[in-house]
This record gives structure tokens, C-alpha cells and sequence, in this order.
């Protein structure tokens, strides 16, 4: 008697099993890089921020952050154009540049609020930028103030509690 060599039916079973649970675990992680993610106040704050000091050193030039409250966008420019180079939409309904000290708070609904708001921000040719903090408002009313360091424009980490 001649043997054949084949396949047996668990076999083929159990690789039909294992390619079903690959191409669900392909499908469920394929739809997650489709799906657009919200993007949060804070994310384009530090597009802004970024934008602004990589168009100061490219330019070398002083080029100014702002933002505007009626519009709702963070807008940067180089050197002394009056409107805006670029913008984004700010998600949230309030961005506010801080100094880095606090003068002047008031209590409003609950909340310490600051009264002493800056205009703009300045980034140089050098990377660094104006000494200031950044507070914003998220569309749930929630506030998150940033203190930025000066001279690498990037966050200041809270130091740990004792």
C-alpha cells in the first residue's frame, strides 16, 4: 500500500482559525489609523509655538505669535508685516499669553482668572523666545495654564511634590 502525504482536517481547520484572528486583528487596527483625532487646545498651541520658532530661525528673523479672539485662530508672522503669515483654528474658545509673574488675578465663577493678558509673543532668530505662559480654555471651559521656557520655547515641567 502506497501513503499519501496530505493535510488532515484539524490542520487545516487550525490555519483557517488562525488566519480568521489575523485579518480581524488587521481590520480592528487598520480602522484606528482611518479615524481622525480631535485635536485638543493644547495640541495646536505647541503647533503654533513651533511653527513660529522654526520660521525665526529659518528667516532669521523675529517673527510674532498672536492670537485672535474674534476669529479664533493662533496666527504667526515674520519681521514687521502688520497681518498675519500663517494661522490655525484654535480649537478652544480662549488662548491668553500670561507674563511669567502674576499682578493682577480675579476670582471669576469659581476660578482664579488673570487680568493681565500679553498681545502677542515674540520668537528671535536665536530659538528663543519672549519669557511667558500660556493659559488656555478648552470647549468644556476647562483651564490649563503652560509656562513656557525662554530659551528653548518648550514646557516648564512642574517640579515633583515634596
Amino acid at each position: 500500500m502506497q501513503r499519501r502525504d496530505a493535510f488532515t482536517l484539524v490542520e487545516i481547520l487550525l490555519v483557517v482559525a488562525l488566519l480568521g484572528l489575523l485579518a480581524f486583528a488587521l481590520v480592528t487596527g487598520a480602522a484606528d489609523l482611518f479615524r481622525t483625532k480631535e485635536l485638543r487646545p493644547d495640541d495646536i498651541f505647541w503647533q503654533g509655538v513651533t511653527a513660529a520658532r522654526q520660521l525665526a530661525l529659518e528667516s532669521n528673523q523675529t517673527v510674532t505669535l498672536q492670537y485672535d479672539t474674534e476669529k479664533h485662530t493662533l496666527g504667526w508672522n515674520a519681521g514687521a508685516a502688520t497681518e498675519t503669515g500663517k494661522s490655525l483654528v484654535f480649537p478652544g474658545p480662549l488662548l491668553e499669553f500670561l507674563p511669567v509673574t502674576s499682578q493682577g488675578t480675579v476670582l471669576i465663577g469659581g476660578q482664579l482668572t488673570e487680568t493681565d493678558a500679553i498681545k502677542f509673543v515674540r520668537f528671535y532668530p536665536d530659538g528663543a523666545c519672549d519669557a511667558f505662559r500660556a493659559q488656555l480654555t478648552d470647549a468644556a471651559g476647562h483651564r490649563t495654564i503652560l509656562a513656557i521656557d525662554q530659551w528653548t520655547c518648550a514646557p516648564i515641567l512642574a517640579g515633583l511634590p515634596k
